[in-house]
């Protein structure tokens, strides 16, 4: 049997958007993603975030760097509802 099954969970993501200046943005779309708003920054390090790519327990997240520069970028994520939940799709 095969299904397609949606997963829903709920993440809050906190940045210092005035961190986000046109010269990091530049630099970030260098190298990572062509990201032009600060909204798809939060976007995506919410679904790294729910991926369990990037979680209290990991030192280093690709694109942003280490433990010390995500509190200077202000970057702040956690989930607030620990229920996920899940709905097979027809």
């Amino acid at each position: 049997m095969k299904r397609t099954v949606l997963v829903t969970q709920t993440v809050e993501v906190e940045v210092d958007e005035r961190k986000f200046t046109p010269e990091f943005m530049a630099e970030f779309r260098k190298y990572f993603y062509e990201f032009t708003t600060v909204e798809e920054h939060i976007e995506h390090l919410a679904q790294m975030f729910a991926r369990g790519v990037y979680s209290e327990h990991v030192d280093f997240i690709e694109a942003y760097g280490d433990r010390k520069e995500l509190k200077r970028l202000g970057i702040k994520v956690k989930v607030l509802d620990r229920e996920t939940e899940t709905e097979i799709q027809r």
